[in-house]
């Protein structure tokens, strides 16, 4: 991860580096990132760039990093504007997800990393790329669990994991088809009302609960 040094850099020259270094870890595959290029780009010296990052590999991890942090931002928020309620916070989501997705070249950045598996997986850990982990403890916190069937921990941390499912399935669709985005998001709706609400009609759930208690 960055240095302190580069924590102290102005703002303004932050977002320069980062912006610099986005452009080229979506533009060739990892193993062809040109520090050089980046620091050009960033108008930083290569030994500036080395007292703030160890390596290409560190400097991804950053990025990784600071997306999943404005990711769990992003959730949060959300979450607070439906006053808790989880299901139409993922709605709220997907209708805001894209443009924030697109804003900060996640969807670009995904897709070019997952092209070479074999490459970036040696030297990164999976979790590195999970969002589900971005959103932390406060996002949990911040779920009205009276709405919910199951209020316990596990519960609910398996129905996040499950809306998170579709939603990155939804982005990824919309990144192959971004011509079908109302089609794409009117299908994660369904879907997503499916997870919360359930398939059955209340006649066959009733009768699914007689046979259980038989």
């Amino acid at each position: 991860m960055p240095s302190q040094r580069f924590y102290r850099l102005p703002e303004e020259k932050q977002a320069i580096i980062w912006k610099a270094s986005m452009k080229e870890f979506i533009s060739v595959p990892y193993e062809k990132v040109s520090i050089n290029k980046i620091i050009r780009d960033a108008g930083i010296s290569r030994g500036s760039f080395y007292t703030y990052f160890e390596d290409k590999k560190d400097l991804l991890s950053f990025l990784l990093e600071d997306t999943k942090r404005k990711w769990g931002a992003f959730c949060k928020n959300r979450l607070e504007d439906t006053e808790g309620d989880l299901c139409s916070a993922m709605e709220a989501l997907m209708e805001y997800g894209i443009e924030f997705c697109k804003s900060n070249n996640l969807l670009r950045l995904h897709r070019n990393l997952v092209m070479y598996p074999d490459t970036v997986l040696a030297e990164f850990d999976e979790k590195d790329f999970c969002l589900e982990e971005a959103t932390g403890e406060d996002f949990f916190k911040k779920i009205d669990r009276s709405l919910l069937k199951d209020e316990t921990d596990r519960g609910i941390l398996l129905l996040v994991k499950l809306c998170t499912v579709c939603m990155m399935a939804a982005f990824t669709e919309y990144y192959r088809y971004p011509e079908k985005e109302e089609i794409i998001k009117q299908e994660y709706k369904k879907a997503l009302r499916i997870l919360c609400y359930g398939a059955y009609k209340d006649s066959a759930k009733n009768q699914m609960e007689e046979k259980v208690n038989e």
